[in-house]
C-alpha cells in the first residue's frame, strides 16, 4: 500500500511539476514578442525545442507567434524567413488572421505584390472558416478587412477588374454592417475601370443600405458626368427621383414588417442613480439605443436622435431611452455627462453596467435601436448608422407612427 501512494505522490509530483514548467515557458515565450526587431524574435524562438513547444503550448498561441514573426520580417522584405514561419502555421480557423497580420506588414513596407498576395490567402482562408466560432477574431470579420486591403492593393497596381472580381465573389458572405462600405468600394473601382453605369448601380445600392451622404453623391455626381457628358444639369433631378424612390420602397417594407417579439423588461439606474424600468412607460412607444462611448457610429447617429427626439418634445406618448452598454470599464459616468452637456444632448442615459441587458436583446453590434409598440412589443430593429440625419429621422417617425 505505501508503495502505491508513493508511486501516486511521484506521479502527481511531476505533473505538478509539468504544470510549472509548462506556465515557465508560455510566460518566457511571450516576451518574444517585446523583442526588438525580427532577428531577435526568431534567435530566441529557436531556442525552444519543438517538443518544448508541443507540449507546453498551444498550437493557436504557437501561430499566433510564428505570424507575429513572419510580419516583423515582412517589413524588412526577408520573404525567405516569411515563408518559413509561414509554412509553420497549422490552425486553420485562426489562419486567416495571421495572413492579414502579415498583409499589412507588408503593406506598411510599401510592398503591393506581396501585400496583395496575402490578403488574398486572408480572404480565402476566411471564406472558408465562415462558420468557425472560437475567442478568436471572427473570420466574417477577417474577410471584410482582407478585401479592404487588397482592394487597395490592387487600385495602386491599377489592376481595377481584379479587385472588382474578389469584390463581386466575396462580399456577399461577410456581415451585413460591412457590406455596405464594400460596395461603395466596388463602385469606386468600377469609375477607375470606367464602368460607369456599373459604378451608379453600385452607389445605388449603397444608398438604398443607408449609406448615403455628401461624399457618395459627389461620386455619383462624377459618375454620371462621365456616362453622360461634362453638362451635369440633369443630375440633381435624377438623384431627387432615386432617393424619392428608395424612401417609398423602405416605407413600404416597413409597413410589411412582421416583428413581434416580446420586449425583455429590464431595471436600470440612470446617471442620477434612480432606478428605471421599463414597465414604467407601458402603454407608451419606447425607442431604445444601445451605445457606447468608444462606438464612433453610435455617436455619428446622435444628432439625428436629438432631432427625433426634439421632434417628438411635446407627445408624452413617445419615450426615447439611451442604454450605455460594453463599457471597458465602470467610471464613465463623467465622460457622459461632459459629452452630452458639451453637446447640448438631452439624452435620458441608463447604465447597463453589467451587460445584460444588451444580451437579453440579442444584440452583437452597436448601435442598435428597438422601437416598442404600446402594449410592449419589439415592432423594429436598427443596426448601425449610414445616410443623413434627415432620413435617419424620417424612417424613425414612420417607425413610431405604425408603433403607437
Amino acid at each position: 500500500m505505501r508503495i502505491i501512494l508513493c508511486l501516486l505522490l511521484l506521479l502527481c509530483g511531476r505533473y505538478s511539476l509539468a504544470q510549472q514548467l509548462s506556465g515557465t515557458y508560455r510566460l518566457e515565450l511571450s516576451g518574444i514578442y517585446r523583442l526588438a526587431d525580427a532577428r531577435q524574435m526568431d534567435s530566441a524562438f529557436r531556442s525552444y525545442s519543438p517538443a518544448v513547444l508541443r507540449d507546453c503550448v498551444s498550437i493557436s498561441k504557437l501561430d499566433d507567434l510564428r505570424s507575429y514573426i513572419a510580419a516583423s520580417y515582412a517589413f524588412y522584405h526577408d520573404l525567405t524567413k516569411v515563408d518559413e514561419y509561414v509554412n509553420q502555421l497549422q490552425y486553420g480557423p485562426e489562419k486567416g488572421n495571421q495572413y492579414f497580420r502579415i498583409a499589412r506588414s507588408f503593406e506598411n513596407a510599401h510592398d503591393l505584390v506581396q501585400t496583395e498576395r496575402f490578403a488574398k490567402l486572408a480572404a480565402d482562408t476566411a471564406m472558408q472558416c465562415l462558420d468557425h466560432t472560437g475567442n478568436a477574431i471572427a473570420p466574417v470579420s477577417i474577410l471584410a478587412s482582407s478585401l479592404v486591403l487588397l482592394t487597395e492593393a490592387l487600385e495602386q497596381q491599377q489592376k481595377y477588374e481584379e479587385a472588382i472580381r474578389w469584390l463581386t465573389e466575396k462580399m456577399g458572405a461577410v456581415a451585413d454592417r460591412n457590406r455596405t462600405g464594400l460596395m461603395s468600394l466596388k463602385g469606386d473601382m468600377l469609375v477607375k475601370a470606367a464602368r460607369y453605369k456599373e459604378a451608379l448601380d453600385a452607389y445605388i445600392a449603397v444608398l438604398k443600405a443607408r449609406g448615403g451622404g455628401k461624399p457618395l453623391e459627389e461620386k455619383m455626381r462624377q459618375a454620371y458626368a462621365a456616362l453622360y457628358g461634362t453638362d451635369t444639369s440633369g443630375f440633381a433631378g435624377y438623384l431627387s427621383g432615386i432617393k424619392t424612390r428608395i424612401s417609398h420602397e423602405f416605407r413600404d417594407s416597413i409597413r410589411q414588417s412582421t416583428l413581434r417579439s416580446k420586449a425583455p423588461l429590464f431595471e436600470l439606474k440612470d446617471l442620477d442613480g434612480k432606478l428605471v424600468k421599463l414597465d414604467d412607460y407601458a402603454g407608451k412607444v419606447v425607442v431604445l439605443d444601445f451605445w457606447a462611448t468608444w462606438c464612433v457610429p453610435c455617436k455619428a447617429s446622435f444628432p439625428a436622435m436629438q432631432k427625433a427626439i426634439d421632434r417628438y418634445a411635446a407627445d408624452k406618448t413617445v419615450v426615447f431611452l439611451f442604454i450605455d452598454t460594453w463599457e471597458y470599464n465602470d467610471e464613465v459616468d463623467k465622460v457622459i455627462r461632459e459629452y452630452l452637456n458639451k453637446r447640448n444632448f438631452t439624452f435620458r442615459v441608463l447604465r447597463d453596467r453589467t451587460d445584460e441587458v444588451v444580451k437579453q436583446y440579442g444584440v452583437d453590434g452597436i448601435p442598435a435601436k428597438f422601437v416598442i409598440d404600446k402594449a410592449g412589443y419589439i415592432r423594429f430593429g436598427l443596426k448601425g448608422f449610414t445616410g443623413t440625419d434627415e432620413e435617419a429621422v424620417g424612417e424613425l417617425a414612420e417607425m413610431i407612427s405604425l408603433s403607437k
